[in-house]
């Protein structure tokens, strides 16, 4: 996947999430943080940590091919952060 085939991290997690059937609140207790900070990642208000992006892949299924490209655009700074 090329880190340009979706604008931001945030738009692909919403629409992994929405694939893997989970909601916010779900997503961010598999991954050990607050149901906001999943809602801010979503609406491009706030990168996620290296940590947090890699916990994300994972517990979303994010292939193994994607990764390093998925990685790049969750930790890329965007113009458009609030």
């Amino acid at each position: 996947m090329k880190s340009s085939a979706l604008p931001t991290f945030g738009a692909w997690l919403k629409t992994r999430r929405h694939a893997c059937d989970m909601t916010q609140k779900e997503l961010a207790r598999a991954a050990g943080c607050a149901e906001i900070t999943i809602r801010k990642i979503q609406a491009d208000q706030l990168r996620p940590s290296k940590k947090l992006a890699r916990v994300l892949l994972e517990k979303l299924d994010a292939r193994p091919d994607e990764r390093d490209a998925l990685m790049a655009l969750a930790r890329r700074k965007q113009r458009a952060w609030r």
